[in-house]
């Protein structure tokens, strides 16, 4: 079977994720993400919402309009360097696609045959979308890393601009992250992904802080991280 990670927006300063992400078979990336940022080496499939998708891909727009349609979310530094990044490397991804995130009423069919008491309120993020797009093939081991597993910590995405972070961690926009912290924290404790990358603390040294359910790391991500730090 293929071993699939999934990597959120994230960022690790202190612990170094470099070798482990390069480990796995498929990566997935989203949105304005790129590698070699002590998240990987290898691009990935990149996997788009749908107005990146539309301005970058499908009808790509100049620098000059990015920077107005997104000077709202996004730094304005980060942007353009991504920008100039994305115009140089986007050749470099393995795919780039768009995740259709209004799936989300499909999810929650998945979820409610796999016995979950949890589902989707909202439309699903781009992250949640493809891992429960990959979810579907039974040739895929699926693995998840930064991402937010505790409600004690804030949800943060490389980039974004600290008001937009603080208004969609009280529940503002059109994604719920308290809806998507419990639905991840039980794919891991019922097997049906594995989320143990998503306990690392940010420390040079291993460090793992359980999920919500106390659920411990995976014996492969233990022995995996052990490997790559030794």
């Amino acid at each position: 079977m293929k071993k699939v990670l999934i990597i959120g927006n994230k960022q690790y300063h202190n612990f170094k994720l470099d070798d482990i992400v390069d480990s796995f078979d498929i990566i997935y990336r989203f949105n304005l993400a790129r590698p070699n940022k002590n998240n990987g080496t290898k691009f990935g499939k990149l996997a788009m919402c749908g107005h990146i998708y539309h301005n970058f891909i499908a009808q790509p727009t100049n620098r000059e309009e990015i920077l107005k349609i997104y000077t709202d979310e996004y730094d304005l530094a980060y942007l353009e360097d991504w920008y100039e990044y994305f115009q140089r490397n986007k050749e470099n991804f393995d795919e780039i696609f768009h995740q259709n995130e209004h799936n989300w009423e499909q999810w929650n069919k998945m979820l409610a045959e796999y016995g979950s008491p949890h589902k989707f309120s909202q439309m699903a993020t781009t992250g949640y979308s493809t891992i429960f797009a990959n979810l579907s093939d039974p040739d895929k081991e699926i693995y998840v890393a930064c991402f937010t597993l505790r409600d004690n910590e804030t949800r943060r995405t490389v980039g974004v601009k600290d008001e937009v972070v603080q208004k969609e961690n009280e529940g503002g926009g059109c994604h719920s992250f308290s809806d998507e912290i419990k639905i991840l924290n039980w794919l891991h404790d019922n097997k049906k992904i594995d989320a143990s990358l998503c306990m690392l603390d940010d420390t040079e040294e291993i460090s793992i802080n359980t999920n919500k359910g106390n659920t411990e790391p995976s014996d492969f991500i233990v022995n995996l991280l052990n490997s790559k730090t030794s």
